[in-house]
């Protein structure tokens, strides 16, 4: 992680820090010097609202700019990871509990079932039909939430 990035990840986990359901997803930094996008994922156990995307977004420019910390021109959005993008962090996992998701393993085989429950900060249990499986997190390459418009 480069130092900007390190910056501003810390910065944003203290913006977020005083609103405990809101939680940092990732953050990315792109383009070159003097035009560069800054995107920040963020993410809610309770659903995300545009409010809270505007209100980090806001405190977040804010710091930039007081600490001088990107020179030139720059984009700085803040949104949710969105459903296409694949779970990282255990509170995804916990905030879909009950959700259908692909997994694909480090091995490379892939599963279909539904998220049953967390057991550690290390592993899940997945229903895959008539049998549970208990997976280690550090052992899956992806885990993407399936839609169903049932």
């Amino acid at each position: 992680m480069t130092n900007l990035a390190q910056k501003l990840t810390d910065l944003t986990e203290e913006i977020i820090s005083d609103f405990p359901e809101l939680f940092l997803i990732e953050l990315l930094i792109s383009g070159t010097d003097g035009n560069q996008r800054v995107l920040v994922l963020i993410d809610s156990e309770s659903g995300l609202s545009i409010e809270s995307c505007s209100m980090v977004s806001r405190k977040l420019s804010i710091k930039i700019e007081e600490l001088e910390l990107i020179e030139g021109k720059y984009n700085l959005e803040v949104s949710s990871p969105g459903i296409d993008r694949p779970l990282s962090k255990l509170r995804q996992y916990q905030k879909n509990i009950g959700r259908r998701l692909q997994i694909e393993s480090l091995e490379g085989k892939t599963f279909d079932g539904i998220l049953k429950s967390i057991v550690d900060e290390k592993k899940i249990v997945v229903s895959l039909g008539d049998t549970d499986e208990t997976m280690l997190l550090e052992e899956i390459k992806k885990a993407k939430i399936l839609i169903s418009f049932n």
